[in-house]
């Protein structure tokens, strides 16, 4: 737990370098909604490292006072989230029409399953094992959006963010496989983790056939999508 933090650095570091053309200007100017999602996923980050910090060197009570503004920052992420996906969808994104779909879908899924995580890491707040996986999952579903840019911007074989996801997922999944792994060889195969794992899983395996899907086109529409 002493040095927890540091992997939190490392995945920060990942978003960073995923994430900052966009936030530079290198895809068009951001609007004002970009600019505040970005800095409530930063400050999540930022966030995450610090209470890591904080309980792994025994600061423990200014790490539940610190705590507490997750309740702030995790519904703020969320709804912002949410009008960025509408944005998305519209007229004015510079993807094609399927990979509005595609990212929508990842997008909608992969909110309440932060909710979820954050949820529950809150519930076992007293119970470490549990507290601390349910909290450091919500970073893996960040990091599959940041390694899709990373990748698709990096590696032209893949041709762009369309072909950079299920590179993204394999990486995040088999850090997760590992994370199981670690945890089933202490004796602990009943661990947070395979949640996280089975939803990303899930999410992999249906992201290229919903935007076929009459009932979620629906959704899409209800949510923005454009012709």
């Amino acid at each position: 737990m002493r040095n927890l933090y540091l992997a939190f650095v490392l995945a920060f570091a990942v978003m960073l370098l995923g994430f900052w053309p966009s936030f530079t200007g290198a895809f068009g100017p951001l609007d004002p909604m970009r600019e505040a999602h970005g800095a409530l996923a930063v400050t999540w980050m930022a966030l995450l490292v610090v209470q890591s910090w904080l309980i792994g060197h025994g600061h423990n009570r200014a790490h539940r006072w610190m705590g507490r503004t997750a309740l702030v920052i995790a519904p703020a992420l969320i709804v912002s989230a949410f009008v960025v996906i509408h944005d998305m969808l519209g007229p004015h994104s510079h993807f094609s029409r399927e990979l509005r779909l595609i990212l929508a879908w990842i997008d909608i899924w992969s909110l309440p399953l932060f909710g979820l995580l954050l949820v529950l890491a809150l519930v076992y707040r007293r119970t470490m094992f549990l507290h601390s996986r349910f909290m450091a999952s919500t970073v893996f579903i960040a990091l599959i959006p940041a390694l899709g840019r990373l990748y698709g911007m990096n590696i032209p074989a893949l041709h762009g963010l369309a072909g950079a996801l299920d590179p993204s997922f394999w990486t995040v999944e088999a850090v997760l496989a590992g994370l199981v792994v670690r945890d089933g060889l202490s004796g602990r195969w009943a661990t947070p983790w395979w949640l996280t794992l089975g939803a990303l899983v899930g999410l992999q395996l249906t992201m290229f056939h919903a935007p076929h899907w009459p009932w979620f086109l629906g959704v899409a529409r209800w949510m923005g999508l454009s012709s």
